[in-house]
């Protein structure tokens, strides 16, 4: 009895030992501060909200305005350093300098 109680333990510790390391295998992703990955999730989600901020006729023109510069730095910095670290750091950190009309700016009247 002792035998297959001994026995059922070993086998219990190996099989949890084994779906353990298997699962470590396949995240195969080391979450750190920079992890692109990690940016890419939060940059989409930080720029569909910048997109509803841009989007909404409730907001004001200067709301707006920020949020159509925010997306376009933060796409530049992207296109400039194919980070999406980088580009989420500018989406978040951008102020634009001033907000007059530009050519290409969306017309808010």
């Amino acid at each position: 009895m002792r035998y297959l109680v001994v026995k059922s333990i070993i086998i219990t510790s190996a099989l949890i030992s084994g779906f353990a390391f298997a699962a470590k295998d396949q995240l195969g992703e080391v979450v750190t501060e920079r992890n692109e990955s990690i940016c890419k999730q939060k940059f989409t989600q930080e720029l569909f909200t910048q997109q509803r901020i841009f989007s909404s006729d409730r907001n004001g023109s200067d709301k707006r305005r920020i949020a159509e510069r925010k997306i376009e730095a933060a796409r530049q910095k992207y296109n400039d350093t194919a980070s999406f670290c980088d580009a989420y750091d500018e989406l978040l950190t951008f102020n634009p300098e001033t907000l007059d009309r530009r050519p290409g700016d969306a017309q808010f009247d």
